[in-house]
């Protein structure tokens, strides 16, 4: 990297870390874990801190190659898109990102599912000057609850019944458990609520049937269990960042 634009870059980072110094304090913390990734964006959206894992989820190797870039530089249009509509809720309205469900699509077709959280990151004056954000990974195997008895075989229900107009309170009672305990239950073995999971199982089965047939979009909703065509490009586009048909037309581009 010319010394120059190594200049810049460090003039980024630290207009924002010097406004906000815990923030280069937490990307060292997150450097020793693994299995979550760690970054954060200035008003431009260009990253200005991140973790190793981040950065190797990047397809990059060492921070350089990051910094003072936006997702759309590094990423694919098809990941950058739900990245970056998450940051404008950030940035535009000040709120914080929760537990929101995220389906990835990698390059080679692949798909991976994150639980992602951001928070606005403010000056001591109160102005939003960056975000930060973590995503845990999933990986959550299809037969997770195989073994779980009464447990098991709703879960095992949820991902492959996923198409049928399923009800979370009749899986609960099936298992003995009150919809609270259910729950509970459901979240602390897959990280997820089962409604979570439900809408994992169809969003995920849009995707491939977007990927790989040229079925009509209202007939893919129906098929994978979505109430109508309305509902699943509202809930395709808050797991992925992208309307169904723009989903298949960035997706094919990668082919």
């Amino acid at each position: 990297m010319p010394s120059n634009a190594a200049a810049h870059i460090r003039r980024l980072r630290l207009s924002v870390l010097e406004e906000a110094p815990g923030l280069e304090a937490a990307e060292a913390l997150f450097d020793s874990v693994t299995d979550v990734i760690f970054c954060v964006k200035d008003r431009h959206r260009r990253y200005v801190a991140a973790n190793d894992a981040f950065i190797r989820s990047a397809g990059l190797t060492n921070r350089a190659d990051l910094l003072g870039h936006t997702a759309r530089e590094v990423f694919p249009v098809i990941l950058a898109a739900g990245y970056e509509q998450q940051d404008d809720e950030v940035f535009s309205r000040g709120v914080s990102v929760r537990d929101r469900l995220e389906m990835v699509t990698r390059p080679h077709g692949g798909i991976g599912w994150f639980v992602s959280q951001k928070v606005p990151v403010k000056n001591a004056r109160g102005k939003i000057i960056a975000l930060a954000g973590i995503s845990r990974d999933l990986s959550i195997p299809a037969g997770a609850g195989r073994e779980l008895g009464a447990l098991g075989s709703a879960l095992d229900t949820l991902h492959r019944d996923f198409a049928k107009p399923l009800r979370i309170e009749s899986l609960a009672r099936a298992t003995g458990l009150s919809a609270g305990q259910f729950q509970r239950r459901v979240s602390a073995l897959t990280g997820l609520t089962p409604r979570q999971l439900l809408t994992k199982a169809r969003v995920e089965a849009a995707a491939v049937a977007l990927r790989d047939t040229q079925e009509p979009l209202g007939s893919i909703a129906l098929d994978c269990g979505f109430y109508d065509q309305a509902a699943f490009c509202r809930q395709f586009r808050a797991a992925t960042g992208l309307a169904p048909g723009e989903y298949r037309r960035a997706f094919q581009g990668l082919l």
